[in-house]
């Protein structure tokens, strides 16, 4: 019996030590981002653009000068074949395991060949569904080669860092490779993804400090990009954009996001000369829907737990309650404007929800048919839909009243 075990464990030791899929990491390439663009050439395939980590820079005696990445661009039918294509000039054995966005051209995402091109990639074992998905208003060539952060230079590091950063400010919807394709799939409302550009535009003209599309924010040094925003697709097509205060908005309705941390100005209701500054936090959002009519009725409700951050006008707001009551009544009503003016346009120009509400109708039917008989992309347009918004102010900071300039005058 021992014999026969000890046989046993020798011959799964053979057996299980095989190195017939070892990586040897000097020979692989690993590409951190993908571009895709319409082909410059020709009306067949799509040029693909892999940035490709170099392994050997900042390593002792190597090339000091040598940069962290290898930015190739070459035209093929799919990444796939490209990746491939690659090794017709290059020595590394190239892989999508570490890939942590895929960017892609305006241009292409207006055709109709974008959704044909994004579902198939899904096939490939290596393509990662957390993905980000970024829509460059440039050729993602050229968005990917003058992408250069100010202080990370990998952009495995970037995209990493800056997805961190997204989830906590809320300025870009939460857009990977799987939950875009999922709200494509589903065919019942807008699927949004990462607005971005690399091009310095002429500034926006505004006060707010979220109400801005890629290219539009009057800043000065630092990286050339800027990512703000969403691409909105319908039906696997881009069909407008979404500023970043739309997107905020948009994140706040849906039942199941919770933005970190919002951080908003509005003008003083008592001094419109000067803007407020406060935090949003514990946002909650409940929506029930009934489906029991023609069209859909929703009702949204909305809690908001409000720090005040800065008070310019030096305003009492902290112990004279009654400008506290109309602070709080200010920032509800502001928050309901803009809501209203996003669902509006949703319905009219969109004629589609990017609120992921379709989910919450879904439960009211008792079979799948008679879900796609109520067709909710089409009843979306006509629904009645009430919004309900509760403001608590919780904190005024750390001073209870602000120093009365004249005094300091005098």
């Amino acid at each position: 019996m021992k014999k026969t075990l000890l046989f046993f464990l020798l011959f799964s030791f053979v057996i299980l030590s095989g190195c017939s899929d070892k990586i040897e990491i000097e020979e692989e390439g690993f590409v951190l981002v993908i571009g895709l663009d319409k082909p410059s050439v020709g009306e067949k395939g799509i040029d693909i653009t892999f940035q490709i980590a170099n392994p050997s820079a900042g390593r002792a005696g190597e090339d000091n000068n040598a940069n962290e990445v290898e930015t190739i661009t070459l035209t093929a039918p799919d990444p796939f074949s490209a990746r491939d294509m690659t090794n017709s000039s290059e020595t590394r054995n190239i892989n999508f395991y570490h890939t942590k966005a895929i960017v892609i051209s305006e241009e292409l995402a207006k055709s109709n060949d974008f959704f044909h091109i994004m579902s198939s990639m899904m096939r490939e074992r290596q393509i990662r569904r957390d993905m980000h998905v970024l829509i460059s208003k440039e050729k993602a060539s050229e968005y990917l080669r003058n992408n250069k952060p100010s202080f990370e230079a990998s952009p495995h590091k970037f995209y990493d860092f800056m997805s961190r950063r997204w989830k906590r400010n809320a300025l870009v919807p939460n857009s990977t490779m799987h939950d875009f394709l999922r709200a494509t799939s589903a065919d019942a409302g807008l699927a949004l993804a990462i607005y971005t550009t690399a091009t310095s535009e002429e500034p926006k003209d505004t006060e707010d400090e979220d109400n801005f599309l890629p290219g539009e924010i009057n800043k000065r040094g630092g990286s050339d990009i800027q990512i703000i925003g969403a691409a909105v697709f319908k039906e696997g097509k881009m069909i407008g954009t979404m500023t970043g205060e739309e997107v905020r908005v948009a994140l706040i309705l849906q039942k199941e996001m919770r933005p970190e941390r919002l951080i908003f100005t509005y003008d003083d209701p008592i001094n419109p000369d000067f803007r407020i500054t406060g935090k949003a936090t514990n946002v909650r959002t409940d929506v029930s829907i009934d489906v029991h009519q023609e069209y859909p009725v929703i009702k949204v409700k909305q809690w908001f737990d409000i720090k005040v951050l800065a008070i310019p006008s030096l305003i009492d707001y902290v112990e004279n309650l009654s400008n506290q009551s109309k602070l709080k009544d200010y920032f509800e009503r502001k928050y309901y404007e803009h809501a209203s003016k996003l669902i509006e346009r949703t319905q009219k120009e969109f004629k589609a929800e990017p609120f992921n509400w379709s989910n919450q109708a879904r439960k009211k039917f008792w079979t799948l048919t008679e879900y796609e008989d109520y067709d909710w992309m089409k009843s979306y347009p006509n629904a009645e839909i009430k919004i309900e918004v509760d403001v608590t102010l919780t904190e005024f900071g750390k001073k209870l009243s602000p120093r009365d300039i004249s005094e300091i005058k005098d």
